[in-house]
């Protein structure tokens, strides 16, 4: 059996054992360790499901506790997964082969249908090849459940096509959105007053733009630049090599809810590390974006001194603003932010143990997830997943020490393979540990595995699986 295909099926480890009273639930650490490079990941923890993507595989957990449930051997890089209206699963990437990501030559859109009745997997439903998305490619949902895939490299976006969609190999004619300002490097839909609006970053430009979604040929946009920076001469914005990031959130029944305004737009400008929200207020027969009364913070006041400068990237939210989290690729602090009472301001900060590659928060503000790595390319990343995030204090250092580890230190000094005192701290005396007794299995005598001990070895460690075993 392949390290690949071991991956698949025995990556996992428990999860939220490790607790912090708050007053209104606990505060829970879990990790895994050893990950190659990911591609993307999604959490929905009303669904109670974590799924990652790697090259060459989609992983998919069941949260609380922490298990995995199937792994699927996938040909797609993907760029973003995201859940549906519908429950299943969505995702746009670059086609992948065992050459690596230097050798991709098409793009994919693919849907998983998730099989409720078989323990909640997925099976591959619809895909279309080639439909000339660049890697960086986005993916919505308009109000009748219909995804819509949008890419950098274009300024279009189409519904994604499905099997049913192609004869002989070809793609029939699909109706367009025609954006107005730009390619899109992140899309949103929204529903305001029963109409659906687009919300995108575009690709290059430090700007945002506004729409309604309207299906058709293409050729009338009528989208409205935004620049989120103030100009002195218009909505001219600057050419930027790192595009926003933004996340539509609730503002109804706040302070800032003004002028029939029901929804905002949070905005990550990484050119000039700001945080950013503005209405989407009513004009016409349409919304628009505005800028009066916007709320914006300058965030490099609050990373540490040694930090101060290096590009935030990284922005995740939940549906309202509560919890708000933004990091920096180069950097090994989050940092919080809530919108409460019409203001945006600050909660404080914490510490991972790597820069943050990337970082997940559920709708509901319940969970986070946090990946970190100090290898570009993966290898030493991991995951570390938060039960309620909210109830974090300023400037706590995630604890070094995971039930997984405590478990299997537990497991090794049971099994004649000394690890120390379980303590959940992963050291020299406990990665020795897991080194003899996988030497012990792997080689030519006739060892048994210990299915309990291998399998906890793997949850932790899933590096130990690179190599082909019998």
């Amino acid at each position: 059996m392949s390290g690949r295909h071991l991956i698949a099926v025995l990556l996992g480890c428990q999860f939220l054992a490790t607790q912090v009273e708050s007053e209104d639930s606990p505060l829970g650490f879990e990790a895994i360790f050893d990950l190659p490079f990911i591609e993307s990941l999604e959490l929905s923890t009303d669904e109670d499901v974590l799924l990652v993507a790697t090259e060459g595989h989609l992983l998919h957990w069941q949260l609380k506790p922490l298990e995995l449930l199937q792994s699927i051997e996938i040909d797609i890089i993907p760029n973003e997964l995201t859940f549906g209206p519908d429950g299943d699963l969505y995702t746009v990437g670059l086609s992948f082969n065992q050459q690596g990501r230097d050798h991709q030559t098409t793009s994919k859109a693919v849907s998983f249908a998730r099989l409720k009745d078989e323990g909640m997997t997925f099976e591959v439903a619809d895909e279309s090849i080639n439909i000339g998305l660049s890697q960086y490619s986005t993916i919505a949902f308009d109000s009748e459940e219909l995804p819509i895939v949008a890419s950098a490299s274009s300024y279009t976006a189409s519904p994604l096509a499905s099997k049913g969609n192609f004869v002989n190999g070809e793609a029939t004619v699909f109706p367009q959105l025609k954006f107005n300002c730009g390619g899109a490097s992140q899309m949103s839909i929204v529903m305001i007053d029963n109409q659906d609006y687009y919300i995108m970053s575009i690709a290059g430009v430090a700007a945002l733009e506004i729409g309604k979604v309207t299906l058709g040929d293409g050729s009338n946009p009528d989208g409205e630049c935004f620049s989120v920076e103030r100009s002195t001469k218009g909505q001219t914005a600057r050419t930027s090599f790192d595009s926003l990031r933004h996340v539509v959130i609730d503002i109804e029944n706040t302070d800032f809810a003004e002028r029939g305004a029901q929804k905002g737009v949070l905005v990550l400008d990484p050119n000039s590390n700001s945080l950013s929200l503005f209405r989407i207020e009513p004009y016409g027969d349409g919304q628009f974006l505005s800028r009066v009364d916007a709320l914006e913070i300058s965030l490099d006041q609050y990373m540490p001194v040694k930090d101060r400068g290096v590009v935030l990237n990284e922005l995740a939210s939940d549906e309202k603003g509560h919890e708000i989290l933004v990091a920096s690729n180069s950097a090994n602090v989050v940092l919080r932010f809530e919108f409460k009472q019409g203001r945006l301001r600050s909660r404080g900060r914490f510490a991972m143990g790597g820069p943050v590659r990337d970082l997940e928060l559920s709708a509901s503000g319940t969970s986070a997830a946090i990946v970190t790595g100090s290898e570009p390319y993966g290898g030493d990343w991991r995951i570390v997943v938060i039960a309620n995030p909210a109830a974090l204090s300023d400037w706590l250092q995630i604890p070094a020490s995971f039930p997984s580890i405590r478990n299997l230190q537990q497991l090794l000094n049971d099994n004649g393979f000394p690890a120390g005192v379980p303590d959940g701290i992963l050291g020299p005396q406990t990665s020795s540990a897991v080194a003899s007794y996988w030497a012990e299995i792997s080689g030519p005598q006739d060892a048994k595995p210990n299915p309990e001990l291998e399998r906890a070895i793997i949850s932790s460690f899933p590096s130990y699986l690179v190599q082909q075993r019998q």
